[in-house]
């Protein structure tokens, strides 16, 4: 008895090993950084916020300075800028703005309307040093969306060939922490493309479990290099994911449309909080945040962001 319980031990912990092995592959590779030059940087050096750079992640409106989101919501002071880093902080607050729940901070570089957009860059190389906390319920991101497109409505405008596809742009999240709620099997991130717009038209292509050695107690890198012929995606110098026009992942997997976006896109850096109770389709998904200690703060620290385009 004791034998066969000892095989049943170790044929699990060879295959939770396998697991992790195929989820941290991708080679080490030198961006040859002489084809980029540098067209927007951020090291957060003050004390506040560069509202040249950045806007707060929601429209203010009758005067508040949060708004929902997900199953939480965006505060302005969940944003903060010290010792060298931007702060996304999530807490609990019992008498918060919008009533009980998460808040939370998140930034972009849209405005309000297109004219009044800070930075979108079309193809080039993104990159963010950061440093995510754990947090049950959650996910940290740093993703890029188009101003005015991805969105059906608008395909009537498209030409046929179009249809179906991410050329009028995409939501690309070049990283996203949801797994805590994985537990043992937690320290994964994935990436993703989504397009042609959300609810009943969404399509997206995901990469997941992406593993990153202790990824919630040290910072790392994650860049993003965009042509109008691949998406590709690194880990602290690791290329681990690729996605060509032609329709194939790295992995060798067909998914049928090009979704490689040929519009100028923004940047958000976001901390969304999502409840068994929200009141959009997520509903929990990435796990409980009820699990998570009401007393405590959570920050996502964000070190630089660089973008660069093609010479």
């Amino acid at each position: 008895m004791k034998k066969i319980f000892a095989i049943i031990i170790i044929s699990v912990l060879l295959i939770s090993s396998l697991a992790f092995a195929g989820c941290n592959s991708g080679k080490k590779v030198d961006i040859d950084m002489s084809r980029f030059m540098l067209t927007f940087e951020d090291n957060f050096d003050g004390d506040t916020l560069d509202r040249t750079k950045w806007n707060y992640g929601f429209s203010v409106d009758e005067g508040k300075v949060s708004a929902p989101r997900k199953g939480g919501f965006w505060a302005q002071d969940g944003v903060l800028v010290k010792d060298g880093n931007l702060i996304l902080r999530t807490d609990f607050r019992e008498d918060g703005e919008n009533g009980a729940g998460w808040y939370s901070g998140a930034v972009m570089t849209c405005g309000e309307g297109e004219e009044d957009n800070l930075f979108e860059q079309q193809y080039g190389y993104f990159e963010t040093r950061c440093k995510t906390p754990f947090f049950y319920g959650g996910w940290c991101a740093f993703w890029l969306m188009p101003y005015d497109g991805f969105s059906a409505e608008h395909n009537d405008q498209l030409s046929p060939e179009h249809i179906n596809t991410g050329v009028d742009g995409a939501e690309i999240d070049i990283f996203e922490t949801p797994f805590s709620y994985q537990g043992a099997f937690s320290k994964v991130i994935n990436h993703a493309v989504h397009y042609d717009g959300y609810r009943e038209y969404l399509k997206s292509v995901p990469k997941l479990n992406v593993k990153v050695s202790k990824l919630y107690d040290e910072y790392h890198v994650y860049g993003f290099e965009w042509t109008k012929d691949y998406y590709k995606f690194y880990v602290d110098g690791r290329l681990t994911w690729e996605v060509s026009s032609d329709g194939y992942t790295k992995d060798g997997k067909k998914f049928g449309h090009n979704v490689i976006s040929q519009v100028k896109e923004y940047m958000l850096l976001s901390f969304e909080v999502v409840t068994p109770d929200s009141p959009d389709s997520t509903k929990g998904w990435c796990g409980d945040p009820s699990k998570n200690d009401k007393s405590k703060n959570y920050d996502f620290a964000i070190d630089y962001v660089r973008v660069y385009q093609f010479k």
